[in-house]
């Protein structure tokens, strides 16, 4: 396939609606430059340094102390887990970008809590995460979905699990959900050079017919929510 062609149905299949819609969600909150946002698994620091490029005072962590180093040499203020948990320090908010769906649910609430425990009463916890696709899993390390309900019955304070009790609540104050255009996935075509190409130019079809409908052909793949902190 030529390049030109190539690179031309990457950029009809690639959707930026939701760094887009993050960055709106924390520029909502009109934080003053004392207040402190905490980018949990930050990874190689792409959303910390759009953060930071809104005048936000930013703080990433991650467990990957060679991504640690990376952000830091790109002039990010960035931490270690151990460094991080030596602070002591509370924050105004939390984004967990791409992150809860790498947990088991039992994992998951204690690391959700531990954070939580870290936010300031009446702070802001958003969640970006993906929802169930047939192509959830092509992330080797993706664990579980979860989608909005899910969070709620354990961090909501409504009683509505019976298993996992979480020791914060948060209440849901705005919510968005991503939607990307519908692709083929299990076809030899898309992996291996020798088999006929149909689902590549397939897949730029239903991108093109995705973009042309204003989003209503396509599916709902992902989520993003901002919650508050509820007061004790």
């Amino acid at each position: 396939m030529k390049a030109w062609i190539k690179k031309t149905i990457i950029n009809l299949l690639e959707v930026h609606t939701e760094e887009r819609k993050l960055l709106e969600f924390i520029s909502s909150l009109q934080l003053s430059m004392d207040q402190k946002l905490l980018d949990i698994g930050c990874g190689y620091g792409r959303k910390l340094k759009l953060i930071s490029a809104l005048g936000i005072n930013s703080v990433g962590v991650e467990v990957n102390p060679t991504l640690v180093q990376k952000c830091q040499e790109a002039g990010l203020n960035c931490l270690t887990v151990d460094e991080f948990n030596k602070t002591g320090e509370l924050y105004d908010v939390l984004l967990m970008s791409h992150i809860i769906e790498h947990f088991l649910p039992d994992q998951l609430l204690e690391f959700m809590d531990s954070y939580l425990d870290r936010l300031k009463p009446g702070g802001h916890l958003i969640i970006a995460t993906p929802l169930g696709t047939p192509y959830f899993y092509d992330d080797f390390d993706h664990i579980k979905p979860y989608n909005p309900a899910g969070i709620s019955m354990v961090f909501g304070g409504n009683e509505s699990q019976v298993q996992y009790y979480a020791r914060n609540q948060i209440h849901l104050e705005d919510i968005w959900f991503r939607r990307e255009p519908f692709k083929l996935t299990y076809f030899a075509g898309l992996y291996v050079k020798k088999h006929l190409r149909f689902p590549i130019l397939a897949n730029l079809l239903l991108a093109l017919l995705f973009r042309f409908s204003f989003g209503v052909i396509g599916q709902t793949n992902g989520w993003i929510g901002i919650y508050r902190k509820m007061t004790a």
